[in-house]
């Protein structure tokens, strides 16, 4: 049947010989596989009038709720409208008279384009390698930390407001950078980012309200405990169903749906690119069940099984098998013949392997089928080897593999290919299929190779009635450079034709330079030149109120030894290194042993540690500056022989006496004789303690074992004059004949 298709769509091509030259520059460069991305955008509510623009397309389409957004793809919030759309873990609000286009989607970046209006941003992560960016006409804004962000983009003037509830953002023009921070309200209006003004946020209004009740409305979702945030669509799970657990599946979703339901069916199909035809379900949590886990037949009803849930799972466009074959193109019927050969399909069932019908990789194979399901790569690795076969660089399941679902009753769907093509709602164009058409079925990977047409991007819609042409094609600023925009429609589908019906990559498609990497001007970007990577972070602690981790004004915590403040009191040569360093090396970290010069302090004095104020030397624990040792008895503990050493300390590999074992400590510890007369002993111990003290909240004294009573902390110009703790409780350590040789008194 592919042939007549071609031959039809061939004779409408003017001129062919372009067409061929063109179709045969994409195969040569389609022969390395090109992922697509691993995440997409949905938009899953919309209030009031929300259009959307395909990628390529010139026309707008009714087709919003449920529709996979990827590069290219505009959505307009018209006048008292509103819509809310999921990117991975990020939620993305649009206020009224809003026009919003994603510039780039993969999997470690999101870009976005704000022409006009007002958007609200939830960032709840941000890896290291991760880019969120929102490219406007006045400047770019780039997400530095998870928070939340209010961008407004005025549709007249363009001028740029920046509000950040918590959180961080760089806001960068070709004039510098700046960055806002917790709590403040940044305006741009013509004289770039360093005349800006910055102020406080003010109280929200009612589009903050309703935002932050969406926020509450996901904080509480249950459905996190078995799926991961980065599902798109998790959100909507607990409104339409409960979970279950099911012996040999686990947890499962159980959808609330009316008797004869089934999977895949309520819906329509799509063509969306890079991945072709793209299954839209009707129903508001038709999402995440759709395109990620599986779906198995428990006692007649219907549930979904969710893949692992602590890894983030790789977006499908379709999760189904498809049925084909003499004998079940017979056994539909005339009706369908009338729309053309029919088309079935079927739910995947648990663990069985999803087989892409565009060109992919086999690392793309195993991902998103690893992410969705419970199998290891070595069972997605044979699967690959012993069942799949590539044909024009797609993979093609070999022999009649045998799938569980196809067996229930009432799981196939049909319909024409007519229908199928045209977006038309599957439900009210079903193909009955009897019995006896499924005795000898054919099961084919990947979605039936056929052409799209300017329908099947969806049910069309007349242009948004109050949004101007050129809001659109507004010039925005970005400061990382987007990927060429996508080819138009029409182009995409001369190149599909000449491929034979089966989706062609992007970049086949798209300008090249030399080497093959794709690259096109893009009129509507403006893109700034690299700035170096830590030109913004010294901007990044500047601010008071920029995060909810401490400002830079406080000490660093002790997990951060590289901005230990009170480096610069320290003895020369002094160096602090990693915990559980061998007590040879120069200064383990907290202990102060390799300080060397302590000779030039005060007689006495004990090395401030990290986080510790110099004119504290006394820590709470560690009675070591307690000069009058002298007066203590020949047996207690930090007598005169070990002036400089902390008290009850003499040579245990642990704590001494009734102190509690520092946990970091090493189990055997050199004589304290190879040591400096000096240095103080080495103890690996967390950075965050202080000398001989049990691990404590920085900057806080640690409260002392129970079995002794609390040293008294002396304040520093008194600190002679401070009474020992008493040690009537304590007995001589033993193995005193270890003890270092005195030294001479000070």
């Amino acid at each position: 049947m592919r042939a007549p298709t071609i031959a039809f769509s061939l004779r409408r091509l003017a001129p062919l010989g372009a067409l061929l030259a063109f179709a045969a520059v994409a195969a040569a460069r389609a022969d390395q596989p090109a992922d697509p991305p691993g995440r997409v955008g949905r938009v899953n509510l919309t209030q009031g009038a929300v259009s959307l623009q395909p990628a390529g397309a010139e026309t707008w389409v009714s087709d919003v709720l449920n529709r996979p957004l990827t590069n290219g793809d505009k959505v307009w919030a018209d006048r008292d409208s509103r819509a809310e759309m999921h990117i991975g873990s990020s939620a993305v609000r649009l206020g009224a008279e809003t026009g919003l286009a994603v510039l780039n989607i993969d999997d470690r970046t999101v870009q976005l384009k704000l022409s006009a209006g007002t958007l609200e941003v939830r960032v709840r992560a941000l890896g290291p390698d991760q880019t969120f960016e929102i490219a406007t006409p006045s400047a770019s804004v780039a997400v530095l930390r998870p928070g939340d962000y209010r961008i407004e983009v005025g549709e007249e003037d363009g001028t740029l407001r920046v509000g950040v509830g918590h959180g961080q953002v760089a806001v960068t023009d070709s004039t510098g950078e700046a960055t806002v921070g917790d709590g403040e309200l940044a305006e741009y209006s013509g004289g770039g980012v360093a005349q800006s003004s910055v102020g406080a946020l003010p109280a929200g209004d009612d589009f903050d309200q309703w935002v932050a009740e969406r926020d509450r409305r996901e904080d509480r979702a249950p459905s996190t405990r078995y799926v991961s945030r980065d599902m798109i669509g998790y959100e909507d799970l607990d409104d339409y169903g409960a979970w279950r657990n099911v012996e040999d599946y686990g947890p499962v979703w159980v959808p609330t749906v009316a008797v004869g339901w089934a999977p895949y069916r309520y819906g329509h199909w799509g063509w969306i690119a890079p991945w072709g035809w793209t299954w839209i379900d009707d129903a508001p949590w038709g999402f995440a069940p759709f395109h990620y886990g599986r779906w198995v037949s428990v006692g007649g009803a219907w549930c979904w099984a969710p893949g692992p849930r602590r890894v983030a799972p790789v977006y499908a466009p379709a999760l189904v098998g498809w049925v084909g074959g003499p004998h079940f193109a017979v056994g539909i019927g005339v009706g369908v013949a009338v729309g053309g050969p029919p088309v079935g399909w079927f739910p995947l069932g648990w663990n069985e392997v999803y087989v892409p019908g565009y060109r992919v990789s086999n690392a793309y194979v195993r991902n998103v089928n690893v992410t969705n399901i419970h199998v290891t790569n070595t069972t997605i690795n044979n699967y690959i080897t012993n069942n799949t076969t590539i044909v024009n660089g797609v993979p093609q399941a070999t022999g009649n593999p045998r799938y569980a679902n196809a067996a229930v009753a009432g799981a196939v769907t049909a319909t024409s290919q007519s229908n199928f093509a045209s977006a038309q709602p599957v439900a009210t164009h079903l193909a009955k299929v009897p019995h006896e058409a499924l005795e000898h079925p054919t099961f084919v990977s990947g979605a039936p190779a056929i052409a799209p047409t300017a329908r099947s991007l969806g049910r069309a819609a007349p242009p948004p009635p109050h949004v101007a042409p050129a809001v659109f094609n507004r010039p925005v600023v970005a400061r990382t450079p987007p990927p060429p925009p996508p080819p138009s429609f029409e182009a995409q589908r001369h190149a599909i034709v000449a491929n034979g019906g089966r989706p062609v990559p992007l970049r086949a498609m798209a300008p090249a330079r030399a080497g093959g990497v794709p690259t096109a001007p893009r009129a509507d970007v403006i893109t700034l030149p690299p700035r170096a990577p830590s030109a913004a972070a010294p901007a990044m602690p500047a601010r008071p109120n920029a995060s909810p981790t401490p400002p830079a004004t406080r000490a660093v915590p002790p997990s951060a030894p590289v901005a230990r403040p009170p480096r610069q009191d320290r003895p020369p040569g002094a160096v602090e290194s990693l915990p559980n360093q061998p007590p040879a090396r120069p200064v383990p970290p907290s202990a102060p042993v390799a300080r060397p010069p302590r000779q030039d302090r005060p007689p006495g004095a004990v090395e401030s540690l990290p986080n510790q104020p110099p004119a504290r030397p006394v820590t709470p624990s560690a009675p070591v500056a307690r000069p009058p040792r002298q007066d203590r008895p020949p047996g207690a503990v930090g007598n005169e022989s070990r002036p400089t050493a902390p008290a009850a300390r003499p040579e245990q590999p642990s704590a001494p006496l009734a102190r509690p074992v520092q946990p970091s400590a090493p189990p055997a510890r050199p004589p304290r004789e190879d040591r400096p007369q000096n240095a103080v002993r080495s103890e690996p111990r967390p950075v965050s303690s202080p000398s001989y003290r049990p691990p404590a909240p920085e900057n806080r004294p640690a409260p002392p074992p129970e079995n002794r009573p609390a040293p008294v902390r002396p304040a520093p110009p008194a600190r002679e004059s401070a009474p020992p703790p008493p040690h009537e409780s304590h007995p001589p350590p033993p193995r005193q004949e270890h003890k270092p040789e005195p030294r001479d008194k000070r």
